[in-house]
């Protein structure tokens, strides 16, 4: 008899780690559609609107993505994505862009020491500066610009 005793315990038990990782996958998808989203919608719209680029935005389930194009050549592909820490889910950006003539791709974290925070403390200006770095990159002939921070 006590066997099914354990075995509910031992249910039960796995169903809490369960829900833990649900509730980290949840709680990334929150941040991408009230902060990463928001970000570059913000950037495609300046891009398309005063720049005459085009900008798409791409919303997967466990990412956006912005890509931007200048006529028919890709300047950039930048996008959020997870980030697996100890801590739990964290965002970085994983970017693909004209060097030159080929591309290459970079992965960038948005904080400084990316095992000390979560997922909603990462800023829409965060995300919009860390573009602005690698898009500079571009507008720049692959060189990293001067910074004046």
């Amino acid at each position: 008899m006590n066997d099914w005793r354990s075995t509910l315990n031992s249910m039960i038990k796995s169903r809490v780690g369960v829900t833990r990782a649900e509730q980290e996958n949840a709680a990334f998808e929150q941040f991408l559609d009230a902060v990463a989203l928001p970000a570059l919608n913000e950037l495609a719209e300046e891009l398309i609107t005063n720049h005459q680029r085009n900008a798409q935005i791409r919303r997967a389930p466990a990412s956006v993505t912005l890509q931007v194009r200048d006529g028919e050549e890709e300047e950039i592909t930048f996008r959020v994505m997870k980030h697996f820490a100890p801590n739990g889910i964290l965002p970085r950006a994983e970017v693909r862009m004209i060097k030159g003539n080929r591309y290459v791709k970079y992965s960038s974290m948005f904080k400084p020491d990316p095992q000390n925070y979560n997922a909603m403390e990462v800023t829409q200006e965060e995300i919009i500066y860390c573009f602005l770095k690698y898009y500079g990159m571009v507008m720049n002939g692959g060189k990293m610009a001067e910074s004046g921070e």
